[in-house]
């Protein structure tokens, strides 16, 4: 599990940092040289693509997307399990089909050989985060039902969860002092 959390965390943080890193070059090419870089756009576009896959599935597990929260919040007993069934089953119904479309165009490309403009990278390097997207994303939809159906969601509990999961944990022999009042 944590190799899944890393690889996806990763993915998106380097998506960004490339996308900010030749977004920055190419304008201060324009404008010490007045000359754009031809791949710019290319590599910016094709990142933006799997920034956005990577980011809605790490979105998911973080349980950050928005939704008709109120709904099932406020429900009570059966209709909250039904409710948390019927939107996660939607929910995997429309990533299957990105799964599925999205790993038929990423074979296609690959099949025939259909590489980026300028820089000739396999497209299907970029286009893989499509179908890979889809498969983490039904694994971390069924992983928030199981949670969802066995611990409190209420706003102020997602909330606090997120909280812990981005705040560092320190630990209270941290915090000891020696005998002359002065920390170790």
């Amino acid at each position: 599990m944590r190799v899944i959390r890393f690889f996806e965390d990763w993915v998106v943080i380097a998506s960004f940092m490339v996308i900010v890193l030749v977004t920055f070059v190419n304008v201060l090419s324009r404008y010490i040289f007045k000359a754009s870089l031809a791949f710019s756009e290319e590599i910016t576009i094709n990142l933006l693509v799997v920034l956005t896959m990577m980011g809605a599935v790490v979105g998911i597990r973080l349980g950050a997307h928005l939704g008709f929260t109120y709904l099932v919040e406020n429900a009570k007993g059966s209709v909250r399990r039904a409710l948390l069934i019927i939107g996660t089953t939607l929910i995997v119904v429309f990533l299957a089909v990105l799964l599925i479309w999205g790993g038929e165009m990423t074979i296609a490309q690959g099949l025939r050989g259909r590489a980026t403009p300028s820089l000739g990278i396999p497209q299907w390097l970029f286009t893989l985060s499509i179908p890979l997207a889809g498969l983490l994303g039904i694994f971390r939809s069924l992983q928030a039902l199981r949670t969802a159906l066995h611990e409190d969601t209420s706003a102020e509990a997602v909330v606090e969860r997120l909280a812990s999961e981005a705040a560092p944990t320190i630990d209270s022999s941290e915090f000891s002092t020696d005998s002359e009042g002065g920390r170790k």
